[in-house]
This record gives structure tokens, sequence and C-alpha cells, in this order.
């Protein structure tokens, strides 16, 4: 019998509303997981003495790293952080929520069969240097988004499945002509593949790392960008909203969290922002008076991408022996001190129809099981199955290196396994997994594009299924390496069914059929955390002002930003 650590025990249930006009603030959260943690609020320092001079500047540090920065393509956390602040979307979150609100569009139409979305563009709305969007300009932009093939996949992932047509009437007005009536799409485009590019971007081609200064029609600019060094941030003077409340941001990024904690420490840096995660760094960190410590709501979960067409996971056995010999709990236990909870099922606790079939099926752990998987697949003591798993260091920090060693010792448990970990750096990683070319078993951390349980199954499945290879990523074609093909009809059944219970039933389905082929194999859910000087602060009349108002969709919104001091 597992363990159930006591962190993870509180998810806030928020009802979907399907909104005939998007002029109205929107809740779409069916189920966002919450962390409960002590959070330190130290006192707040004296003020100085003398006034500032020169700009004001907010430092952030992490480990996180760039990979693409054409909304076209870019499909990570830090990526999309970026684009989100420099540009906008049709729709974006409310700081601090999961409740979707007016962005560049001031408002939307749906037709009655939910096919059409008609979205209208706010007036005023403008890029950083001055160029006025139109809805020619977006249409164009939603044209790159479907037609260009780059690493990131996002395209297959978040606009093939839902766009059959787009449209610009006249220089304001956008419509969407959807292919089945999904009633999250607001949703949908309150992501960073729907913030429009410059103008100037090429119809033919991406344009991952542009040339400072660049931007979108968003409160920022970047006015600096030295890869893996820092990004500079300043105002852009044309938004059409309000205006930041400092001078500049400057991120930072640092290879190691040791590094980042010993900067912040240091106040080389104001705030660490994703990821440090071990446990002794935790508590380096709390013994800190004038550092605050706050955990982010909703949290990530991670998991193994499994390669249906790169031996050896190509084999449904190995796949199947592979889940039955990993130990959760240990690895909870082990590694992150009880700091993380283990994750059964694709779709997290909290969200439509969650379960823990994994649990069910795999018994997580039974090793006899995985040595008999492994040994009807051909592999035995005698017959060691070589097994490679690859995974990035530093990208959800130091703990990630460590798991991997006690999932090596798991597997080589059942005598039947010799396995090979191989690091390799997230700008060349990322790319190499969800082109699905490269690795057959590789670490994965997923961050929800927009708070549904669709959006745990169906990047995963639909359209090449970001490295699972389950289908055909140009045309969606079912392929032969998915054991469970009907798999793909209940997925699309469940994200167009409006009653609740019927989509509960539903994502059950999904999550069982997803089981037995083992698309993906999730291991572990554990929050975010951001760490600060007590004389930073976001917006204290917004939710989530202890996370200096980063809220369950992980949106870090630097407008906000200021010092108290």
């Amino acid at each position: 019998m597992r363990s159930k650590s006591i962190w993870l025990g509180v998810f806030v249930a928020l009802a979907l509303v399907a909104a005939a006009c998007g002029g109205e603030t929107v809740d779409t959260t069916q189920a966002v997981a919450t962390t409960q943690a002590p959070v330190t609020q130290p006192p707040v320092t004296e003020p100085p003495t003398t006034e500032p001079t020169g700009p004001v500047t907010v430092i952030i540090g992490t480990t996180d790293s760039i990979s693409n920065l054409d909304s076209a393509d870019a499909y990570a956390v830090h990526d999309w952080e970026l684009i989100r602040n420099t540009g906008e979307g049709l729709m974006k979150f409310e700081t601090g929520t999961a409740n979707v609100v007016p962005g560049i569009a001031e408002s939307f139409d749906v037709s009655d069969d939910g096919l059409t979305y008609t979205f209208h563009l706010r007036d005023g709305v403008t890029f950083y240097d001055g160029t006025p969007l139109t809805a020619e300009d977006y249409v164009v932009h939603i044209g790159r988004l479907l037609e260009l093939e780059g690493s990131g996949g996002v395209g297959g992932a978040l606009a093939s499945p839902y766009i059959a047509d787009v449209q610009a009437p006249d220089s304001s007005t956008v419509v969407f002509t959807l292919t089945a009536a999904f009633s999250y799409f607001p949703q949908v485009v309150t992501g960073a593949p729907y913030h429009p590019m410059h103008p100037s971007y090429p119809t033919g081609q991406l344009v991952e790392f542009p040339e400072a200064p660049w931007g979108g029609v968003g409160p920022w600019m970047v006015t600096e960008l030295s890869t893996g060094e820092q990004t500079v941030l300043e105002p852009n003077p044309n938004y059409y909203g309000d205006a930041p409340l400092v001078d500049r941001i400057i991120i930072r990024y640092f290879t190691e969290a040791s590094q980042l904690v010993q900067a912040l420490q240091a106040r080389d840096i104001d705030i660490a922002w994703r990821s440090v995660t071990e446990p002794g760094l935790l508590e380096t960190l709390a013994g800190e008076e004038n550092i605050v410590s706050a955990v982010v709501p909703g949290g990530g979960i991670r998991y193994f991408i499994m390669n249906h067409n790169i031996a050896p996971a190509d084999d449904q056995k190995v796949r199947q022996a592979i889940a039955s010999a990993i130990d959760r709990d240990e690895i909870i236990d082990r590694v992150f001190a009880g700091n993380a909870e283990a994750l059964f099922s694709p779709i997290p606790p909290g969200f439509v129809g969650a379960n823990e079939i994994y649990d069910d099926l795999y018994g997580s752990p039974d090793v006899a099981a995985a040595t008999a998987l492994f040994g009807e697949a051909g592999f035995t003591a005698d017959n060691p199955l070589e097994l490679e798993i690859n995974y990035p260091p530093n990208r959800y920090g130091g703990v990630v290196a460590d798991a991997m060693q006690v999932i090596k010792e798991q597997l080589e448990a059942t005598g039947a396994v010799r396995v090979s970990l191989v690091a390799t750096e997230w700008a060349t990683y990322l790319g190499n997994v969800i082109q699905g070319e490269s690795y057959s078993v590789s670490f994965l951390g997923w961050f929800f594009d927009y708070p549904d349980s669709s959006n745990y199954v169906e990047p995963f499945t639909l359209f090449g299924g970001l490295g699972t290879n389950v289908t055909d990523g140009d045309t969606g074609e079912v392929l032969p390496s998915l054991t469970t093909p009907e798999l793909i009809d209940v997925i699309k059944e469940a994200a167009t069914e409006t009653d609740q219970a019927a989509r509960a039933e539903l994502y059950g389905q999904v999550q069982e059929l997803y089981a037995q082929d083992v698309v993906t194999l999730p291991l572990w859910f554990e929050p975010e955390r951001i760490f600060y000087w007590n004389d930073v602060a976001g917006d204290s009349d917004a939710e989530n002002a202890n996370t200096l108002n980063i809220g369950p969709t992980t949106d870090f919104n630097y407008n906000v930003l200021r010092f108290t001091g």
C-alpha cells in the first residue's frame, strides 16, 4: 500500500462556463490542484534612507533557459513566459487566477453550433514599434502557426486539432471555424501560440531567436538577449493597457540551483523562480529571515515520453514492464524528502475524471510482474535489455538526476535490464524529444496550456503526440504503434462533451486505454516554488499575492512587480 503525503490535500474546483459572449470574465477551470504548505512572511525591511538612482530594476534568477521565442513554434514554460509578457492573446488569464478575460479582443461571439468563434479586436493595439495590429496580421500569424514545422511541435498540439479555418472579414474581426465544438476554445487562445508576432516575421520560416529590440503587442519589449546569460526587458511605450510599475526586468540564467540560491542570498537577484527543489536548498532558504518562500498553486507533472517508434519502447510489453517496475513512493521519499506527490495517471488529481489507473494496472511497483513482462519481450538475466533513459540535467532542478538514479536501480532490480542514463542540455534536448527521432525513453515536465483535463492527453496523442509517435504528425491518422487505437476517438468525444458527469466517465475510459498502451508514463507531481526578498511585491489586491501573483496557470505577470521599500 503506497503512502500519501499531506501537502497535496486540497483542490480548488471551479465550474466550466461556456460563454456565448467574451465581454465578461469567464471562470474556465474545471479543477486545478493546489498545494498547501507554510508560507514564510518575514518582516519588511526598513526603507532606504536615500532615493535610488537609475532605472528601477527587478532581477529574476532561474535555472530555466530559452529554447525558442517564435510563438508559432515555442513550447516551453520559460519561452511562453517571455512571449506572454511581450505579447498578448485574444483572451488572457486574469492575474493570479485561471479566469479568462478579454485581451487584445474586447469580446467574442459563438455560433449556436459551437463551431464558429468571432473575436472583435479592441482599438489601439500596436506592436512595440508602433505598428498597428490588424485582423489580417493576426490571420497571417495563425497561418504560420498551422503551416510552419519546427522542433516545438506546438502547431500540431494547439492549432491543427482545433482550427479548420481562420478568416479576417475586416481589419478588426477574426473568425475561427473549428473542427468540432470545443467549449474551452477561449482558454486555448490565451496561450502563447496565439500571441501575434510582428508583421515583419517571414511567413515561410521561423525566427526562433529574434534580434533585439523586439516584442509583440504586450506590455514589455526585449532590449537585450544574451543566450544563457540574461534577458533584459523594458516597457513597451505603445502598449494599450496599464504601464509596468518598474523600469526594467532582468532575467539571469543559472546552470545549477545551488548557484541560484547563492545569488539570491547575496542579493545579486531579487527573485528565484524555477527551479529550487532540492531538500537541502529548501531548508537553507527557509532559514533566511528576509526571504519569502511561497508555493505556487497548481504545480507540474513529471513523466516519461515513451517513443513508440524507437526500440525498446516500441514494444508494449517493455513499456508495461517499465510501468510495473517503478516505485514512485521510493522516489518521493529518497529524492524529495516527501515534498512531492506520486502520480498514477496522465490527468493529475483535481481535474475532471482523474483516477489512479497506473496503480490499478501495474501495482506500482510489482517487480515480479515487471520481470515477467520483460521475459515476454525476450529480455532476461542472460539476455538483458539495454535501456537508455534521456533527461535534461538542470531544467527541473538538480533532483532529476537523483530521481533517474533511483529509477535505474528499480529497473535493474528486475534482473532483466541494464540502464544507461544520458543527460543532455535543454536547448538540444527538447527538440530531440518532440521530433521523436532520437530518444526511446525521455523525461519531461508538463504545465497545462489551459486548465482542462483534455490538455493532459491531447498533446501526447494527437498529430504526432509530442514525441510519442502514436499518430501521424501531419494528418493525425492513428498509427499501428498505438495498441489501443480507440483511444483517439474517445479523446475527441470527451473534448466536445459538455455534460460534466459524462466527461468524467469518458476521461476515465481515456486514462484506461492510455495506460494499457503506456502512451506516456506519469511519475510524480511537484509544486512550483518562488523565493524573493521581502521588499519585492506584486499586486496585493490580486489573488495569490504571496506568490507575486503567480497563480495556477503558472503565468508570471511582470507588469505588477514593484518594490515596497
